[in-house]
């Protein structure tokens, strides 16, 4: 499986006892890259946890990801990624509509 390149095999295994494997393989390989990206051109050093504790995320358009991060980083101010590191409960926000 490809998200194997993107996160250790500790991490991996468990992504495997956490989603349904059937649900790993129906992921989306392009949106997945563009989102990976979004968060990599912001500095994001802790990826692999966001796909290990919000793989959702990754499912959805590059778009809305960007804008909202934005929105983070306004309300959070510069320091955003540092502080969604300390609690990735902010990146919830993401994911509601």
């Amino acid at each position: 499986m490809w998200l194997k390149r993107y996160i250790d095999e500790n991490k991996y295994n468990l992504l495997l006892s956490s989603y349904d494997v059937s649900y790993l393989n129906n992921i989306d390989y392009n949106k997945f890259i563009k989102v990976y990206n979004v968060f990599k051109e912001n500095n994001f050093y802790f990826i692999d946890d966001i796909i290990l504790n919000y793989l959702e995320i990754f499912e959805i358009d590059d778009n809305i990801v960007r804008n909202k991060l934005m929105i983070l980083k306004r309300s959070l101010g510069e320091n955003y990624v540092y502080l969604i590191g300390n609690d990735m409960r902010l990146l919830e926000f993401i994911l509601e509509k």
